[in-house]
């Protein structure tokens, strides 16, 4: 499917390389509401459908197969929500409203996959509440975890199966005349509209396959209640048939709603297609049904409320509980690397050292890339914010570990430690994507040269720097506050140099499972998000340079990207053995060493990698030395011909 892309995007980049979004409205005033209406939606969405998740996963009383699959419609409502929404609301801000080639491709691909999913989601949800009702004590058997599994991944299958062959259907066309999507997001109608090849299969074929999908979902929800409802009227109580019934209310609510958009929306023939109509429904099941499922299982849902209601009693009690340690817990003692005054001392010049080479090696490469010309570009902006946030985050640990050398008082107060904790989380997860972009970065510019200007345009660049500190500080604040949420009523010594999340959860009196999991959750999809990016650009990478002919070709083609590998391999090999472990007393030791690694010597060598190891930096570093003495020289003989003159 990857090749087969990359063909078709070779013969369409002659034609378009990149389509303009219109949006839902030109008025500018109107944009302003719908940002922030679709902003308010979308944090709804994100928080009711991850809020459903993490409400499933925590009480014992919901781990059924019903609530599985619960579970996974909200994890598919969240993300293909975020398919659209961030785009849809980043367009209604900026004045450039482009979305390149691959990136609607992507859109479209991940956006119908989702979508498709949804569908046989609802279809297996109505067979799982027919086997509840229909044969109870078969039940267990009948959705056993492994079989609720098979019926998930085949949702998933399904759905990415069906939206691949949409993807490549209509990408393989030609786009030759105007770029102008009349949409908010990628989608089939206004896409085949531009195109200037024939059409007529792709209509065919997705009137069949979205035919043959809505068809398949609704007869099986169709024949599963009508099962469902011969079962209840068989039911000799009336109390009996109206518990069964209300089991299925909430779906039953779900799959009216979305069923009745879908259906109105696609199954109609494309002439009859009015696309200021289409808008306004899609909006209605790209933002509003997602906010609205969690809502409908919450509302409509004995078992979730009553689920609700005792996280939120258990947090009050504990609370409660707690609640004379906070008034006692104002300052932590950081025990630091060792209590030998003898090899702290020696401490203190090494990390000093270290420190100030870290300062002045990166405040270097930032005023270097500012001031000279031939570094203003992609690679090197990203660089200058790479040095930044090692400035940032080496700060936000070392001097207080250098006092705390010198000094017998080795406390931080709370709200100190709080702050350091927030820092670090947050430069740290910065850092991840930070990477992450300077690969892409690396990966446009051997992939794609002629387009490097364009898809790596300045506002493009301002933008994923963005991403990259918004998720990690927004980040870094979720597990602060669920870290000091905790009560502290034993010993306060923090077994390390730093307030770091492990020891802290060690010396916590109150539950630490919510927290643990958020925090393996976090690190576990900040680590493999961002490793994939690179592992997935350095893959098209090595393709691209291998097609090179010359051997001077392609050892100038990897050479940009040797500082960039070398970093990361050393970032990441760290945090790995870092952050994917539980923690434990053990660990803590070890912990401390492999946080010296990447809190002090991994910012002190990132520049040095950079300059030792790439041409233009030692190019420009020769300039600015050349500059500087000639500035010497002009000084010194102007300053000689003044005294010449006054002698």
């Amino acid at each position: 499917m990857i090749r087969y892309m990359k063909e078709v995007q070779g013969r369409n980049q002659t034609e378009v390389v990149e389509f303009i979004l219109l949006g839902l409205s030109d008025n500018s005033d109107l944009q302003g509401f719908l940002f922030g209406l679709f902003l308010l939606i979308y944090i709804a969405t994100m928080v009711g459908n991850l809020g459903m998740i993490v409400l499933i996963k925590l009480e014992p009383c919901l781990h059924t197969p019903m609530y599985r699959f619960l579970s996974s419609l909200s994890f598919v409502d969240a993300c293909y929500s975020s398919s659209v929404t961030p785009k849809m609301l980043a367009n209604l801000v900026a004045e450039d409203k482009a979305i390149s080639f691959n990136g609607c491709a992507a859109q479209f691909y991940f956006f119908g996959s989702l979508l498709g999913t949804e569908c046989f989601l609802l279809a297996m949800m109505a067979y799982d509440r027919y086997a509840a009702i229909w044969n109870p004590l078969l039940y267990p058997v009948l959705m056993s975890e492994r079989i609720c599994f098979l019926l998930v991944a085949t949702s998933f299958l399904a759905g990415f199966g069906n939206a691949a062959i949409h993807t490549g259907m209509t990408f393989r066309l030609s786009f030759c005349g105007s770029n102008r999507i009349n949409h908010f997001y990628c989608d089939t109608p206004p896409l085949l509209k531009l195109s200037c090849s024939d059409t007529h299969i792709n209509g065919l074929v997705i009137m069949v396959f979205s035919s043959f999908d809505v068809i398949t979902c609704v007869t099986i929800v169709l024949i599963s209640y009508l099962c469902i409802l011969v079962a209840i009227l068989r039911m000799p109580s009336l109390e009996g048939r109206h518990k069964a019934f209300s089991t299925c209310a909430s779906h039953l609510t779900a799959v009216t709603i979305f069923f009745g958009t879908i259906l109105f929306m696609y199954l109609r023939p494309t002439s009859s297609y009015s696309m200021e109509q289409d808008k306004i429904v899609s909006v209605f099941y790209t933002v509003v049904i997602p906010m609205l499922n969690p809502l409908i299982y919450s509302l409509k849902n004995k078992d979730v409320k009553g689920a609700l209601k005792k996280v939120l009693q258990k947090h009050r009690r504990d609370k409660k509980m707690s609640s004379p340690n906070y008034t006692i817990v104002t300052e932590f003692i950081l025990l630091g690397l060792t209590d030998d005054r003898v090899l702290k001392k020696i401490l203190f010049g090494v990390f000093l050292v270290i420190y100030l080479i870290t300062l002045a090696g990166n405040l270097c490469m930032i005023v270097l890339i500012k001031t000279n010309s031939h570094l203003q570009t992609p690679m090197y902006f990203f660089l200058s914010h790479l040095s930044f946030v090692d400035i940032c985050y080496s700060s936000n640990v070392t001097p207080n570990m250098l006092s705390n050398f010198l000094s017998d008082q080795k406390t931080i107060s709370y709200a100190g430690c709080f702050s350091q904790c927030l820092l670090f989380i947050a430069l740290v997860i910065t850092e991840f994507y930070i990477f992450a972009s300077m690969a892409l970065d690396r990966y446009v510019a051997i992939c794609s040269p002629l387009h490097y200007s364009t898809r790596m345009s300045k506002d493009i660049c301002v933008s994923l720097v963005t991403v990259c500190y918004g998720f990690g500080f927004l980040n870094g604040l979720s597990q602060t506050l669920l870290t000091f949420h905790l009560s502290f009523c034993g010993t306060l010594e923090i077994n390390h140099f730093y307030c770091a999340d492990p020891p802290l959860l060690m010396l916590a009196c109150s539950d630490t499972y919510v927290k643990k999991m958020a925090m393996f959750v976090v690190a576990g999809f900040t680590l493999s998000s961002s490793l994939f990016i690179i592992l997935l650009s350095y893959f098209f990478i090595v393709a691209a340079i291998l097609r090179i002919h010359s051997a001077e070709g392609r050892h100038k083609a990897f050479s940009t990207c040797g500082s960039h590998l070398t970093t990361v391999t050393l970032f990441y090999g760290t945090l790995f053995c870092m952050y994917l472990r539980p923690p434990s007393e053990k660990s803590l030791e070890e912990s401390k060493i492999i946080a010296v690694f990447y809190t002090f010597l991994s910012p002190m060598l990132n520049p040095m990698i950079y300059s030792l190891r790439n041409t233009h930096v030692i190019h420009a570093m020769k300039q600015a030395i050349k500059g500087n003495l000639f500035l010497n020289n002009a000084v010194q003989a102007s300053v000689k011909l003044k005294i010449t003159k006054c002698l």
